[in-house]
């Protein structure tokens, strides 16, 4: 049977503990959709030909199909090796019941006209096709404290600063310190030299940049003991500290600002949703002569022989070759479990033996004949806090003191685009909920039997509607037609991220400043290109895969925004925001 790659599914939360564990022996394992033998068939034609191939990558995460993508636009071709049956990573969707899930992603920045994303999309020609939706302009996350008290994180710094200070009136300089620090990292972090001979422009940049350099070792914590503020005003800025899947007190303070300063100019959701990025993605790569990417095709093995990739073996016994490889699975799993580990020198394996980013539980529920506008939800997402004392938190080990006071994330992706394609017809909404969990415990219940970890996995996405049910919903549960349910094995499994992990490598600022991993390998052909060698999250991943491409090609299509290109890309998503209402 096929253990790769599942979500445990659930129809209907109304189901009794006895019953569910009656039917474990007969539990369904559920994926997008396996390939049929025809489809096997023709993917084994195709390798029989003998194709030659410019680039192979393993794995299709988002930063990979990016790559892949512009590589494509080049002329060059293309093999794609995906262990799962569908593209994408975290960035997949999936369907149960009729509702169209997307795995791990919920919003993004720098999709606006001349900003990023738009310019990597123009630059392949999916610009008109693929476009996007501003979350509020007042308020695309509603930071819910303890206390009842709602913070809205509006575009603008001023304005999100101006909202702070009305909650903490008595912090006003405080508050307006720790802005302007956040602030001048984002500034600064655009003025950091890309491209060739980066390190010799960077020393002629430290005038200009020098409160990225003061603060490139600090963590989130640190710049809030500076500024000396509260706890309360410390839980209204971390609320949020999901996004980076780490504590202040371990989240390293570029990482932070890096984020805030994105969405600061624009948060948006995909207008035809984020099936359809990836599927235009997939569509574009393997449009082009000689592009391929070949599915249920998990790699055993990366050979070498004097510092350079002979080839790629997979599990099936196939053998892909290329001039040139792109490894997209994670660095440190690869080099010890696909390369192998001596290969790499005592630095290298130094580098490469970071701490993993934690993991969480997503719930993914399909909803039936309920308006959730009326509920408070829109086009924003909501994080609650049900402690002050976020390091805390977060440092809890035990499942059951943390969900005493634990936060959760709450987001409605039907609210978020008003086009069709991810519900039944009829009256159907989607929630999401979402929170942070230890992979050991997981684990360690898979191990033990598959009836205990759903009773595992049973409890504590129960724990989750609970929540929602006491602070929002009080009769969500006779609405939910569909609850499907990621743990941090689930990831594991789906997606083979080591240990459930959300964004590659833990965003420290020893994983970030002192010890970063870049493309580079060992190998002359062969590079990483995945959240931990470059930037995390879409956006992240997105420019991961660009600059691969420009490193590689000279093709430097990309720029940062200067601080008044940036500066009117804010203020065009303000503008926009409040038309759109």
């Amino acid at each position: 049977m096929q253990s790769l790659f599942i979500f445990d599914v659930i129809h209907s939360s109304r189901i009794d503990e006895s019953s569910l564990l009656n039917c474990i022996h007969m539990a369904i394992k559920s994926s997008t959709g396996a390939l049929t033998h025809q489809e096997k068939q023709k993917q084994n034609e195709r390798y029989a030909q003998n194709h030659s191939y410019d680039y192979l990558f393993v794995g299709t995460g988002h930063s990979a199909l990016v790559a892949a993508a512009l590589f494509a636009k080049a002329g060059k071709k293309i093999c794609m090796l995906e262990a799962h049956d569908t593209a994408g990573g975290y960035a997949h969707s999936f369907e149960q019941g009729g509702f169209k899930f997307c795995a791990q992603v919920h919003y993004i920045w720098g999709c606006g006209e001349g900003d990023t994303f738009h310019t990597f999309l123009k630059k392949i020609g999916l610009d008109k096709k693929v476009t996007f939706e501003l979350y509020d302009a007042d308020g695309y996350d509603h930071i819910v404290l303890p206390d009842g008290k709602t913070i809205k994180t509006p575009y603008g710094f001023d304005r999100f600063l101006a909202n702070l200070i009305e909650a903490f009136p008595t912090e006003k300089q405080e508050l307006t310190k720790f802005i302007s620090i956040m602030s001048r990292i984002s500034d600064e972090m655009k003025k950091v030299p890309d491209g060739p001979y980066k390190k010799l422009k960077l020393y002629a940049t430290i005038p200009r940049i020098l409160t990225l350099v003061k603060y490139r070792n600090a963590t989130l914590q640190d710049v809030f003991d500076v500024c000396k503020l509260s706890k309360e005003a410390q839980a209204a800025l971390s609320g949020n500290a999901g996004d980076l899947a780490a504590p202040p007190d371990e989240l390293s303070i570029i990482a932070y600002s890096a984020l805030m300063a994105g969405y600061n100019a624009g948060a948006y959701y995909p207008t035809k949703h984020y099936h359809y990025y990836i599927d235009s993605l997939v569509e574009y790569i393997t449009s082009h002569d000689g592009c391929h990417i070949y599915y249920e095709m998990p790699v055993k093995k990366i050979h070498t022989k004097n510092e350079e990739v002979t080839g790629v073996e997979t599990e099936d016994g196939k053998t892909f070759k290329a001039q040139t490889y792109v490894c997209n699975a994670d660095p440190q799993h690869a080099a010890k479990e696909l390369i192998g580990w001596e290969l790499f020198s005592k630095k290298e394996q130094k580098k490469l033996s970071y701490e993993y980013s934690p993991s969480g539980m997503m719930m993914y529920l399909g909803l039936k004949d309920i308006d959730l506008k009326s509920h408070g939800f829109g086009k924003h997402n909501i994080w609650h806090l049900q402690s002050w004392d976020m390091n805390e938190n977060w440092h809890k080990k035990d499942l059951e003191d943390r969900f005493s006071d634990t936060w959760f994330f709450a987001s409605t992706p039907t609210l978020h685009s008003k086009f069709p394609g991810t519900t039944p017809k009829g009256n159907y909404e989607i929630m999401e909920v979402a929170t942070c969990l230890n992979y050991e415990d997981f684990k360690e219940a898979q191990d033990a039997s598959y009836a205990t970890y759903a009773k595992l996995k049973r409890m504590y996405s129960e724990k989750l509607i609970d929540l929602v049910e006491k602070y929002y919903i009080p009769d969500i549960r006779k609405h939910i037609v569909v609850k499907t349910v990621g743990s941090p094995t689930t990831f594991a499994d789906y997606v083979r991220s080591p240990h459930g992990n959300v964004y590659g490598a833990h965003l420290s600022p020893f994983n970030l400043v002192t010890s970063k991993v870049n493309k580079d390998t060992p190998f002359h052909n062969l590079y990483w290109c995945n959240a931990t060698s470059g930037a995390a999250g879409m956006h992240g991943t997105m420019m991961t895969g660009s600059k691969l491409y420009m490193d590689l090609t000279g093709d430097r299509f990309q720029k940062f925004a200067t601080g008044d290109t940036y500066r009117r890309i804010v203020q065009r998503a303000i503008k926009s925001g409040v038309d759109n209402k």
